[in-house]
């Protein structure tokens, strides 16, 4: 048996994949495509020998479906959960409207609910959904496969959080067993649980305040804010009347939600009908420039005590307070899970592959070699090899030090006869559940928050709470505000998935216990552990400045309720760029001066005179210009100071050493300037003339240095400061005496250190 994948869409949003599946004697190769996002073309994906067995659809997001029509061949089954089934009708004819969608009646024909394992080819392949939080209705797919004595088994979490979503029960990893490949969604946001608040909480508020409350939101993250203001009246005895309209009030039925305080217009006639004072209205899309949104923002544009909150998951423009006479507020929110998260996920699966998905180009970088598996970090087109005749396929960038590694794991997992033994284990997948109702905290609600900010169980006098006019936040007026909350997202809700910006720097805390004897001492391990552990615990905050006093009053790391482990935290990731720098700007100048300190601060006093000085002292290394060029504008766009940039980027060097791996694999030693010239015979003449001119060696000299100075780039200035790395010297030491390194000085350590994060 060979099982082989390859991305559907690279060059859109990356999030679909097909799985094959080759059989000893079958003359077609059965094919599992994993969603349909932009740009699925399965005509040029399957061969002549190969067929679409089935199309597992996670969840009706528009960046998942969006190809559905056009995938779909070969009278293929569509398995997806019963709730996305539930709303498929409603959402493909929204895809006809404003997508381009066309025939969606076929393709609901083929649609087929699942809750538990079905066959794909007999019962060699079956596949089975399971919980994935993220939005109502999602879910992710084990697929199992045999052939004979051979078996293999894969995971597609699609778009998940462990945290619910609307009452659907989030991913937990700790369900399952025997995973041979990991296709990890690898969307991420650090800042959900803080927004989520913020968005409850400002809606609550303005309905409590007597405000007409229009919030506009995609048809699910509608129907998601709705379940959890259903469940403030149900957890904390606070009514907020909601309203439904449209396309959000469809989803809702569809789903068969029930809360008390809900109430749904699918259709509507007159705007002002289903807008009140003290409720809240919730419509798509999720700006109100069309659809129902806009013509019931139209019937508040110009009263003043009326409220306006976006709440976007895409690329739009949000109205602002240019727009409207009232108070207006816009919110990004997009539900995915933290970095930590991701790595608690391969961590406590531990397959043998993790592929990741739902990221491009530079983004994919930071995945590669991070955990203990084969990572398929490359978002490239074409076949990859996972499994072929019994043996596990490893990319062909792996080293050896990484292969045996993988391998040391796949021994360490318990094993279970091929045959019954391996069908009752996987016969137990997790059970698709909703809560009766959504759980405030399992959503990754802030509830003492929310208690504190709407000022519930507070006894008041009468008279206060008669003519109490609770605002969102300290800054708002009552009636014009424009306030819009800090970007963390990276999903698009019905919009297509976005890469989140972010640090590609990893700070990895080495595990001293598993570093190879030969590499490095234990003194000098312990050293490099207790630096990173340091870092690892310092977190930093790039949107603080953005942030309302109200929200920098509050705890930075607020824990998601889905487990005590977990850290869906409102901080940004754990690793920021600017943990590294703290430790020098806190010392003075009479630090500095103090002839008396210790070695350490010395150290990092001499750093501070030499960045604010220019002054090269003999504590430096010679590298390409081009790459201190590029590290140092690295540094100070991500807002560190270049020793901070260099610091971090030779420990995350350092760290892949000593993990047992080689992460010199694409060195390519000093960088000399090369150019090669494609010009016209005039052109070339011209140049040619113009460099003999100016006493150049040759056109091609002439031309590269003309574009050096254009840039700014002294291709003489090769030294660059590192007296931050003296802690590191015994190691970086080590690591050239290593036989398998091709590094001979310390020059060349730091050089190829840099150049994995700046190229």
């Amino acid at each position: 048996m060979e099982v082989s994948y390859e991305h559907a869409n690279p060059r859109a949003g990356n999030e679909s994949f097909l799985l094959r599946v080759q059989r000893e004697y079958e003359r077609q190769t059965p094919c599992i495509l994993v969603d349909a996002g932009d740009g699925v073309d399965t005509s040029t994906l399957l061969g002549d020998d190969e067929y679409l067995a089935a199309i597992l659809l996670t969840h009706a997001h528009l960046d998942h479906y969006q190809s559905l029509d056009e995938a779909h061949r070969d009278g293929a089954p569509i398995f997806t959960s019963p709730g996305t089934a539930a709303i498929l009708e409603d959402v493909l004819a929204e895809g006809v409207r404003h997508h381009s969608m066309s025939d969606p009646d076929s393709i609901l024909e083929r649609v087929e609910a699942i809750d538990d394992w079905a066959d794909v080819v007999g019962d060699d392949i079956s596949v089975a959904p399971v919980p994935a939080g993220h939005t109502p209705g999602a879910c992710g797919f084990l697929i199992r496969a045999r052939d004979g004595q051979e078996s293999f088994r894969a995971l597609a979490t699609g778009d998940f959080t462990r945290r619910d979503a609307g009452g659907y029960i989030g991913f937990d990893p700790e369900q399952f067993l025997e995973v041979d490949a990991l296709f990890l969604t690898a969307a991420t946001n650090d800042g959900v649980d803080e927004t989520i608040t913020d968005i409850v909480e400002t809606l609550a508020a303005r309905a409590n305040a007597g405000s007409k409350t229009l919030c506009t939101a995609s048809g699910l993250t509608g129907v998601h804010l709705a379940t959890l203001l259903g469940s403030i009246e149900h957890e904390l005895g606070y009514s907020v009347p909601v309203t439904l309209v449209g396309q959000v009030a469809k989803l809702y039925d569809a789903l068969e939600y029930d809360y008390p305080n809900v109430e749904t217009i699918p259709e509507f006639a007159i705007p002002h009908d289903c807008l009140e004072e003290g409720t809240v209205t919730i419509a798509g899309p999720e700006v109100p420039t069309e659809g129902s949104s806009e013509r019931l923002f139209e019937a508040i544009r110009d009263d003043g005590n009326a409220t306006l909150i976006q709440v976007q998951g895409g690329t739009t423009t949000a109205k602002d307070a240019g727009d409207f006479a009232g108070t207006v507020s816009s919110f990004t929110f997009s539900n995915h899970p933290t970095e930590a998260v991701l790595d608690e996920v391969v961590e406590t699966i531990a397959p043998t592959h993790v592929v990741i998905t739902h990221q491009r180009g530079r983004s994919l970088k930071r995945y590669k070699d991070k955990w203990d598996a084969y990572t398929w970090a490359t978002g490239s087109s074409g076949t990859e090899q996972l499994y072929q005749d019994g043996n596990f396929c490893a990319p062909d960038w792996i080293g050896d030090a990484a292969k045996r590694r993988v391998r040391n794991c796949d021994e360490q997992r318990s094993t279970i006869d091929v045959g019954d033994g391996i069908l009752q284990a996987a016969a137990s997948v997790p059970v698709l559940e909703r809560r009766g109702t959504a759980t405030l905290e399992q959503e990754g609600v802030d509830v003492a928050r929310l208690r504190e900010e709407l000022h519930i169980g507070r006894s008041q006098p009468e008279e206060a709470v008669a003519t109490q006019s609770v605002e969102p936040e300290t800054e708002t007026t009552t009636t014009q505000n424009a306030h819009v909350a800090p970007t963390h997202a990276t999903d698009g809700g019905l919009y297509r998935t976005v890469d989140q910006p972010s640090n590609d720097t990893k700070y990895v805390t080495p595990n001293p216990s598993k570093v190879p004897d030969e590499i490095v001492n234990p003194t000098v391990v312990n050293v490099l552990c207790e630096s990173a552990s340091t870092e690892s615990n310092t977190s930093s905050d790039d949107t603080t400045a953005e942030r309302t006093s109200k929200a920098e009053s509050k705890e930075a790391s607020g824990k998601d309720a889905d487990s005590l482990g977990e850290d869906e935290s409102a901080t940004e990731t754990e690793t920021t760029d600017e943990s590294t720098a703290v430790s020098y700007t806190e010392q003075t100048e009479s630090e500095t001066e103090d002839k008396n300190t210790e070695d350490s601060d010395s150290t990092m006093s001499k750093t501070i005179a030499e960045e604010t000085t220019g002054t090269v002292t003999d504590e430096t290394v010679r590298i390409d210009p081009a790459i201190r060029t590029l590290a140092e504008r690295r540094a100070s766009t991500e807002g560190e100071s270049t020793a901070a940039f260099v610091e971090s980027a030779v420990k995350t060097y350092l760290t892949e050493v000593l993990r047992g791996n080689q992460p010199w694999s694409e060195w390519e030693g000093i960088i000399e300037r090369k150019l090669t010239i494609d010009a016209d015979p005039a052109l070339e003449k011209l140049i040619a003339t113009t460099a003999a001119n100016d006493d150049a060696s040759d056109a091609e000299s002439f031309v590269v240095q003309t574009l050096c100075d254009a840039i700014g780039l002294d291709v003489d200035d090769r030294e660059l400061p590192v007296s931050t790395l003296e802690e590191m010297d015994e190691l970086i030491v080590a690591t050239t005496e290593n036989e398998n390194c091709p590094h001979e000085t310390k020059d060349e350590v730091v050089q190829a250190a840099l150049v994995r994060q700046v190229l």
